[in-house]
């Protein structure tokens, strides 16, 4: 699996468990998620060594804004469960600094929502940067073209509502050589 592919991952992972947290503090389940997350500041550590190998510059740069947003998530539950437990705090309704129940599932409601379009947001931009680099590569084995990467890029990305329509939200792009060309399908996954 790509850095790309693991990131968008781990997006999802961080996601669940946000929710798995808020559960906690509003006193729906009784014990803090706290093994989930010791396994996901193992897996971020793993992505982050990854990246600092690659010479693709946005998969690091995707690799620290995932770092930075799990660093955030990370240091409020870590002191929510630390005064929960040395007694600065309960579990329940008001964890939240005493909003109105009502407000709080809108919050949460909106959040979770920026949330999943950020998810789908970098899985997209990651299907599209594996897809530009592969279609690079070949073309510069099989043909002795070059393209950049802004340019494979910005016709791969005019193309994604189309595929959409087609395929829904789960599809891949399959590269290959044909005919002296090096083509670009799409597919669903």
């Amino acid at each position: 699996m790509g850095i790309a592919q693991q990131a968008s991952a781990l997006i999802i992972k961080i996601e669940k468990l946000e929710h798995a947290f808020n559960f906690y503090f509003s006193g729906v389940d009784k014990k803090p998620p706290l093994n989930e997350l010791n396994s996901l500041k193992k897996q971020v550590d793993r992505l982050m060594m990854e990246a600092q190998d690659s010479k693709n510059s946005t998969e690091r740069f995707l690799v620290s804004q995932i770092v930075a947003r799990f660093t955030v998530y990370r240091t409020k539950w870590e002191r929510g469960v630390r005064d929960i437990e040395e007694g600065r705090a309960k579990p329940g309704q008001n964890f939240f600094g005493g909003m109105p129940s009502g407000a709080l599932n809108d919050l949460k409601s909106s959040a979770s929502e920026i949330e999943k379009k950020d998810a789908e947001a970098f899985r997209l931009n990651a299907i599209i940067n594996e897809t530009a680099d592969r279609y690079i590569e070949m073309n510069r084995k099989y043909t002795g073209k070059t393209f950049s990467r802004e340019s494979v890029s910005e016709m791969l990305e005019k193309k994604i509502d189309e595929v959409r329509k087609k395929f829904g939200d789960r599809f891949s792009f399959k590269v290959y050589f044909e005919d002296g060309k090096v083509k670009i399908k799409p597919e669903k996954d």
